[in-house]
């Protein structure tokens, strides 16, 4: 029918349509969530015309029959000339045959076997159920839902709001939803069983859809109708929305917006295949900006179509569509979701009468006056339902309280923090300003304040950054360690909000009497302004020139070298490439530690941003052109170089650098060890360095190869995953026979990526004064440095503020005498988020799947130092300890069902850096890096409710994961001073060892040789060499 009314063909493409849309009972096949059918008066399988203007094949009830065969059963509000074999519903009753039973309030003469509708039910025959107010002996089997009983002959269309004779499987109607569920009680193994549910007392009414071209349009559903049940409807609508021919195309429906494929099998069978969906705006989505920590969301929806043979009408159609969430980092861990949905089309023709209108509108506004009921337009896309709160939901105060033990300082560092981290943050983010003032004001979360400003931080809304702006006290010195601890979490955040950067961008520009803070302002804005451009679509943002605007002014009014670092270091957490011009012009030209500062941030920048400009610099640096730098700077640009794709010229100028008389010799011994580390893993530089070596012969001897200087860097391995192997990368700079730079890297690799997730940098400056030796120094321009220590955190890719453990020789013959750090003192604590993805998923039923992971690490850097001048002799201690939870959830939550899967993994890490020094004689040093044993918990749970019921179903499963501890080894020199014949310290397990692979000379290799592996529990007996002793130079790794 056109919408002017006419006829028109089935297949003219101007066909346009309203009906009622109903399914008829689903199969035993369908999920537990697709069985909440609406309850309508009528129901079709087919939506399109037929010639004469009736369906061919399709099944339709209508309120007014007409031409009823003799065989059908009709409701009439007048009957005339009724055949005695036709039972109708009237009012008023002529000449009704013996026979026949009508509506009427007395009944008369009823037979036996043939009830009609009154109070009072008379003998109910066993195969007939009809609504009664008093229901007889209702065989299992059937499932009946009408005002009157009457033998129904198979072939019979009437008007009923129910179908006799149901099968066992069918169970349910769109006119008769039911909630199923599994139990042991069904009739096959995990099966299903009726279960009751609000479903059934839902307000339920015909629904209509606008089908024009294959696509539907619109659809037209009753006002105030339950959403749960509205999104289902839409969903059986989208069946109908389909093409005949192989095309692709986008497509809107329950799914959301979708590429659409469709795909022959064969004349009357194809395939419809949705991809690439998106959905909605208002649909909330978090996504975390750094591939490591994300999430993997894998989705598959195909629907299988089977069509009549005139391709008329729609015979069955079967849909099926899966949704994998799993961990980047691990990728076995994870869940997914499963929809199936099936209809088919029943026997029974069915007579239709077309709504004549018009326009779309003239016609619903006749359905509406038809039907008495307001009909409100929609489209296929789904709504979420609200969150549906009663116990399951508690307020942030009484989480707070029931968790606060655990947020204590003693627990962190272990999995009990970081897993009520995660219990708080969804309540955190749903919380009022109010509430969450409420909590941090409280006196009795004093102890705990801290881990609250970590936890407001990560929650990452406005409400709760309005909160703390209201409580923290940003002009006082005595709330630096609060103030921090706020911002540090916001430069962690996966996705900070527009609004807060702002507002702490203008915080950075202000002028504070806390020079920490400033700088940790500065450094928060620089890292959620790269956090917050790495999101599709903000990379050009207009915040962010406004950030590099604001770094570029203050760095220029800057009147200290320190003010300079501070920007520099801002630089770094910012990590753009507009940004290299500045950072190039103080690594060039900036003093002796800003230089190095500057050169910090251009390391960490991604390789892609190091252009050919870059590369010069850093080939000006190391090889001092033009003036002296600091040999940090020289390391750093050495790393450039060598992580850059060198060129062999580029290769063999920093081989023949090896044969210069420059006296920083630690610079050169770690030109080696760099050259060794890399070409573990880079075959190509490894072979070009040897063919190099071959080809200089000038490289090919003791002097060369075998380079004086206690620098180290090595990589060792710490796990090995199919998703993913981790390293542990550890660089230690020597100067003057004390460490000048250290750095521990904690790398993860994955699919020839690789992203540093932790890094602990130690600097010194000025010692070497403090140290007789008879060598020459390395640097000489260190003497003239004032002794300075600290230490540098990168969690992330965001650096925090640099802590510093004294400035000046004063400051340090301070803390000696005073015995500062003799206990365990904690130097770094934070309980920060890792993952964070919140995504909805509109399923093809209609229902809509949440899928949330969050991830947590609680961190706790301690140091100890103890230091006896009497006995001339230091001890020291670093510990990194790390609590590591997770959670996933996969949910489909309704208002007559909810059901889940939540998934959790936790696990402690420890990492425990030892150092003993001897001064009383001959110098010693001996480091022991070691983690211990450890163990991953990962527990599934599955958990089904039903609200307004006591039904409560919960599935757990266990699984316990060993990791063996080990110690790490550093060099050949470090095992023989922490050996037990030196009399110096206790006896180290030294694992196995590289001996090197002797090639022209024996006892020489440049970049390492093969393993030689010992008894476990005994040490290597004495290693007897060829070559001079100072000119070997050992590796060896850990036995696992």
């Amino acid at each position: 029918m056109r919408e002017d009314g006419q006829k028109t063909s089935p297949y003219k493409v101007d066909a346009l349509v309203l009906m009622p849309i109903n399914v008829g009972p689903c199969t035993d096949r369908e999920y537990l969530t697709h069985t909440g059918y609406t309850q309508t008066k009528w129901r079709t399988h087919l939506v399109r015309f037929a010639g004469d203007g009736h369906l061919k094949r399709g099944l339709v009830f209508w309120k007014t029959a007409v031409k009823a065969p003799k065989e059908r059963i009709s409701f009439w509000k007048t009957v005339v000339k009724a055949p005695k074999e036709r039972i109708g519903f009237w009012k008023t009753a002529v000449k009704a045959p013996k026979e026949r039973i009508s509506f009427w309030k007395t009944v008369v003469k009823a037979p036996k076997e043939r009830i009609g509708c009154r109070e009072p039910a008379e003998k109910a025959p066993k195969e007939r159920i009809g609504y009664w107010k008093t229901a007889v002996k209702a065989p299992k089997e059937r499932i009946g839902c009408r005002e009157p009983a009457v033998k129904a002959p198979k072939k019979r269309i009437g008007y009923w709001r129910t179908t006799v004779k149901a099968l066992k499987k069918r169970t349910g109607s769109v006119s008769t939803p039911q909630l199923l569920i599994k139990s042991r009680k069904a009739p096959a193994p995990e099966g299903f069983i009726a279960h009751s549910s609000k479903l059934e007392g839902f307000a339920n009414s015909p629904y209509y859809v606008h089908w024009s071209k294959g696509v539907i349009q619109h659809v037209y559903i009753v006002e105030n109708e339950e959403l749960s049940l509205v999104n289902f409807k839409k969903g059986v609508a989208s069946f109908f929305q389909f093409q005949l021919l192989d095309t692709q195309q986008t497509e809107k429906d329950t799914s959301g917006k979708c590429v659409v494929t469709y795909t022959s099998k064969d004349p009357h069978n194809f395939r419809k295949t949705k991809t690439n969906c998106v959905s909605g705006k208002n649909i909330p989505f978090i996504l975390h900006p750094d591939e490591f920590m994300g999430t993997n969301v894998t989705s598959t929806r195909e629907a299988d179509y089977v069509m009549s043979r005139d391709l008329s009408a729609i015979q069955s159609v079967k849909m099926h569509e899966t949704h994998d969430m799993s961990v980047v980092l691990r990728q076995e861990i994870g869940s997914r979701v499963t929809a199936l949905q099936e209809i088919t089309l029943t026997d029974s023709p069915v007579t239709m009468l077309p709504v004549v209108g018009y326009t779309v509108e003239a016609a619903v506004k006749e359905l509406e006056v038809t039907s008495g009921q307001t009909l409100k337009q929609q489209i296929l896309v789904t709504e979420r339902e609200p969150l549906h709160c009663t116990e399951e939901c508690p307020s942030l105060v009484k989480l707070v309280k029931e968790n606060r033990d655990h947020l204590r300082n003693e627990n962190l560092g272990i999995t009990r923090s970081a897993a009520a981290f995660i219990r708080l943050l969804n309540a955190a983010r749903g919380a009022k300003k109010e509430e969450i003032a409420k909590v941090l004001k409280s006196s009795k979360n004093k102890e705990i304040i801290s881990q609250l400003y970590d936890l407001a931080g990560a929650t990452q809304t406005q409400e709760a950054h309005d909160a703390v702006m209201k409580v923290l006290h940003l002009d006082y010195e005595y709330d630096l360690d609060q103030n921090e601890r706020y911002f540090w979490a916001l430069s962690l955040g996966s996705h900070p909000k527009l609004s807060v950067i702002k507002d702490v961008l203008k915080l950075s520009e202000k002028e504070h009497p806390s020079e920490k803070l400033a700088e940790t302002l500065v450094l928060t804005v620089s890292a959620m302004t790269n956090r917050f451009r790495r999101h599709p679509g903000n990379s050009k943002h207009k915040i962010v020139s406004d950030v590099q605007s604001s770094l570029e002014s203050g760095i220029s009014a800057c009147n200290s070298e320190e003010c300079k670092q501070k920007y520099l270091r801002a630089f770094k957490n910012l990590a753009l490439e507009d940004t290299i011009p500045t950072l190039l012009k103080y690594a060039i030209n900036g003093t002796r530690k800003t230089s190095v500062t500057a050169m910090k941030a251009i390391r960490a920048l991604p390789v892609t941003m190091w252009n050919d400009t870059v590369k010069k610099a850093a080939e000006r640096i190391y090889f001092q052109a033009g003036r002296r730098y600091d040999s940090s700077s020289r390391t750093l640009s050495l790393d450039i170089l060598l992580e850059s794709s060198p060129s062999k010229a580029l290769l063999r100028d920093l081989l023949l650098s090896l044969t210069s008389t420059d006296p920083a010799y630690e610079v050169k011994q770690y030109l080696v060890q760099r050259l060794r580390q890399i070409g573990e893993r880079d075959l190509l530089l490894n072979n070009t360095v040897r063919e190099i070596v071959r080809e200089e012969k000038m490289l090919n001897t003791y002097h060369i190869q075998a380079q004086r200087g206690l620098t180290t860097a090595f990589t060792r391995s710490f796990l090995n995953h199919p998703s993913l192997n981790g390293s542990l990368v550890s660089i230690q700079e020597v100067s003057s026979g004390l460490l000048k730079r250290g750095i521990v890297d904690i790398v993860i690799d994955r699919a020839g990526q690789s992203q540093e997730i932790f890094s602990l940098g130690l600097f010194t400056g000025g010692l070497g004064s403090f140290l007789s030796s008879d060598e020459e120094p390395s640097d000489p321009d260190e003497l003239e440095e004032s002794a300075t220590a600290g230490m540098e955190v990168t969690a992330l890719g965001v650096q925090v503020r640099p802590f510093v453990f004294f400035s000046g020789q004063g400051e340090l013959m301070g803390h000696v005498w005073s015995g500062t750090g003799s206990e365990k003192t904690p130097a770094f604590q934070t309980i920060a988020l890792l993952q964070d993805h919140l995504e909805y998923l509109p399923l093809q039923t209609g229902f809509i799947a949440e899928l949330s992971l969050i991830g947590a690490v609680s961190f706790d850097l301690s140091g100890q130092i103890q230091l006896s001048l009497w006995n001339k002799n230091a001890h020291s201690l670093v510990e990194k300890n790390a609590g590591i939870a997770l959670q996933g959830l996969v949910k489909v939550d309704t208002s007559f069902v909810r059901s889940q899967v939540e998934f959790n993994l936790a696990t402690e890490v420890k990492l425990n850096l030892v150092s003993d020094i001897d001064f009383y004689g001959n110098l010693a040093l001996c480091l022991q890096l070691k983690q211990p044993d450890s163990v991953v918990r990962h527990n599934i749970y599955k958990v089904e409710r039903i609200p307004g019921s006591k039904h409560r179903l919960r599935k757990s499963k266990y699984k316990t994961i060993p990791v063996p501890g080990r110690t790490y080894a550093l060099n050949r020199k470090n095992n023989e001073m922490c050996n037990v014949d030196s009399g110096v310290f206790p006896e180290v397990d030294s694992g196995v060892f590289l001996e090197g692979d002797l090639g022209e000379f024996p006892g020489v290799d440049l970049l390492g040789g093969r393993k030689v592996e010992t008894t476990s529990g005994k040490r290597l007996p004495p290693v007897q060499v060829l070559a001079p002793p100072k000119l070997m130079r050992y590796e060896y790794e850990c036995l696992d």
